[in-house]
C-alpha cells in the first residue's frame, strides 16, 4: 500500500494500534525527547504529541514514526507497504529489488504543503514547536526526519538527502555538512568553490518513503523520487517552490525554502546521534537561510530521537543499508548468502563462503567503495552457513573460527566522520580514520579434514535420528 501523505500513514498506524496519541499538555524543552526515548525503550511504536506547551492547538510533532515496535521492524515493513511481521532480510531483499527500478515523479499544480505561504521578513521558524531531544544538544533540532533537496548546478542531478539541522534563530538553520556525502559534496565543490549560494529546500514530514529513502545511500547520479516512486509503485507527487528552483513532494507538512551562503558558519552541535552517543562536537558548520515556509493547516513536525539503538533511525538502516551492500556485493558479482548491519549500522556483516584467499578484501573493498559503505568502519565476513542477523550466531563465529592474528586486517588513514565516538579531536576535525575487515571464517584452502565439525542438531546427529527425533518431540513431552 502506498501512503500519500504522511496523514495517511498515522491513520494505518491507528489502525494497527501501533500509535499513541499523547493528549496531556507536553514542552518542546526536553520533555518531548525524554517521552520519546523511553518509549524506544519500550518499543511503544509511534507517538503524537497533540498539545505542545506555547504552541496554538493543532501544531503538533511526530516522533518515533517508523518504531520500533513490536516486532521491532513492524512500523518500518508497514511504511513500506508490506505486512508488519515480514521477516527483516525479505524486507532487505524487497528494498534491494525496488532499488533498482525508477518511476519518474510529476508536478503538480496544487499540494496541501500550500496552504499557507510565508515569505520575507515574516518568515519566523520559533512560530513551529521545534524539540530541544536530547539534554547534551547544542539547541533546539528542526531537521532531524525529513528530506533536503539539492540540484548539481552541472549535472541537473537533484539529491535527496537527511542532513541534521539545527535551529539557530528565527530564519537561520545550522547544517552538519559532511564531505563525502552528496548534497554536502556538491555545495563544497559546486558551489562554494565557486563563490555562490546553493539553493536547498527542506520538506518536513513527507510521506513515509521520501524520508526513509533521503536517509539512504543511494548511489550519485541516481534521482531518489524514481526509487520511491518505485517502492511505492506509483509516481510521487511535486510540486515546485515559491523562491527557488526546486520542486518538493507536494504532500510534505512544512517546507523551507532558501540557500546556503559559500564560506559562512556558525557554531552548529553536539547532538545525540545514530551512534549511541553524543557526536559531532560543537564546531563552526554551514548555515542555511529560510526565504519562505509553506505549511499545511495544523501542521506536524516529524522527529527523531536518535540515541543507543534500536531507535527508528538504527531500524531504517539495518534494512536499507542491508540491501544497498547487497547490491554492491551482486554487481561485483561476489557471492554472499545474506548482508545484515545490525545497529548502530557501522558493522556489515556478510555471510559468504570464501572463494580464496584474501576473500574478506574483496568483500571489504566493495562495500567501502560505494556510498551507503564508504563509512562503515567494521565488515565482518561470516560463514555461509550462518544467519548474519543471529548475532549469537555471529558471535560464535568471531569467538571459534577468527584467527586472532591472521584474521583481522586494518586500514589505516581511512576516510572518517565526526559522529564516530572513537576518533580523536585531530581525526574528527581532518575528516580521517581508521577501517578493520574481520575474516571469521575458516581458509578455503584447508583441506576437507582439517575444517572442524559444525556439531548443532543438523550437523552433529545422522538423517535417521534427527527425523527420528522430530517425529516423536510431543510423545517426549517436551515444550
Amino acid at each position: 500500500m502506498a501512503f500519500k501523505d504522511l496523514r495517511q500513514y498515522i491513520q494505518r498506524l491507528e489502525q494497527e494500534g501501533d500509535i499513541t496519541h499523547v493528549g496531556a499538555e507536553v514542552d518542546w524543552d526536553l520533555e518531548i525527547g525524554g517521552i520519546s526515548r523511553k518509549a524506544i525503550d519500550r518499543r511503544s511504536g509511534a507517538l503524537l504529541f497533540d498539545r505542545i506547551k506555547g504552541y496554538p492547538q493543532g501544531y503538533r510533532v511526530l516522533a518515533n514514526l517508523i518504531g520500533p515496535g513490536q516486532p521491532i521492524h513492524s512500523l518500518f515493513a508497514l511504511a513500506l507497504g508490506q505486512p508488519k511481521n515480514t521477516p527483516i532480510m525479505e524486507l532487505v531483499d524487497f528494498f534491494m529489488r525496488k532499488s533498482t527500478e525508477y518511476i519518474r515523479p510529476i508536478i503538480v499544480d496544487r499540494a496541501p504543503c500550500k496552504e499557507n505561504i510565508v515569505k520575507g521578513k515574516d518568515v519566523n521558524l520559533l512560530n513551529f514547536p521545534v524539540p530541544r531531544i536530547h539534554g547534551i544538544d547544542g539547541g533546539r533540532y528542526i531537521g532531524t526526519w525529513h528530506v533536503d533537496i539539492i540540484k548539481d548546478p552541472d549535472t541537473g542531478w537533484v539529491n535527496w538527502g537527511m542532513y541534521r539541522h539545527q535551529l539557530h534563530d528565527e530564519r537561520r538553520v545550522g547544517w552538519l555538512a559532511i564531505p563525502a556525502q552528496h548534497g554536502p559534496s556538491i555545495y563544497y565543490q559546486k558551489y562554494e568553490a565557486r563563490g555562490k549560494p546553493m539553493p536547498m529546500a527542506m520538506a518536513i514530514g513527507p510521506d513515509p518513503l521520501s524520508a526513509i529513502v533521503a536517509a539512504s545511500g543511494i548511489p550519485p547520479q541516481t534521482n531518489e523520487v524514481d526509487i520511491i516512486g518505485a517502492l511505492q509503485g506509483e509516481p510521487v507527487e511535486l510540486v515546485k517552490c515559491e523562491t527557488i528552483d526546486l520542486e518538493v513532494p507536494a504532500s510534505s507538512e512544512i517546507v523551507l525554502e532558501g540557500y546556503v551562503a559559500p564560506n559562512e558558519r556558525f557554531m552548529e552541535g553536539p547532538f545525540g546521534e545514530f551512534t549511541g552517543y553524543s557526536a559531532g562536537g560543537r564546531a563552526p558548520r554551514p548555515v542555511f537561510h529560510v526565504e519562505c515556509v509553506t505549511f499545511r493547516n495544523n501542521p506536524i513536525l516529524t522527529m527523531s530521537n536518535m540515541g543507543k539503538p534500536w531507535d527508528e533511525v538504527a531500524i531504517l538502516n539495518s534494512v536499507v543499508t542491508s540491501a544497498l551492500l547487497s547490491l554492491e556485493l551482486r554487481k561485483r558479482g561476489i557471492p554472499f548468502r545474506g548482508v545484515y548491519c545490525p545497529p548502530p549500522t557501522l558493522c556489515p556483516i556478510v555471510a559468504a563462503k570464501p572463494q580464496y584467499a584474501g576473500f574478506i578484501h574483496s568483500v571489504a573493498s566493495t562495500i567501502w567503495s560505494s556510498k551507503a559503505g564508504i563509512y562503515r568502519p567494521y565488515v565482518i565476513m561470516v560463514g555461509e552457513d550462518v544467519d548474519p542477523t543471529n548475532l549469537e550466531e555471529v558471535f560464535w563465529c568471531l569467538t571459534s573460527r577468527l584467527h586472532p592474528s591472521k584474521g583481522i586486517h586494518i586500514q589505516k588513514d581511512a576516510p572518517g566522520q565526526p559522529l564516530f565516538p572513537f576518533l580523536d579531536r585531530h581525526e574528527r576535525e581532518n575528516w580521517r580514520g581508521a577501517r578493520v575487515a574481520i575474516d571469521a571464517t575458516f581458509p578455503p584452502d584447508w583441506a576437507p579434514e582439517d575444517v572442524p565439525q559444525v556439531m548443532d542438531f543438523e550437523n552433529g546427529w545422522p538423517q535417521d535420528v534427527q527425523q527420528k527425533v522430530l517425529t516423536r518431540w510431543k510423545e517426549y513431552g517436551i515444550k
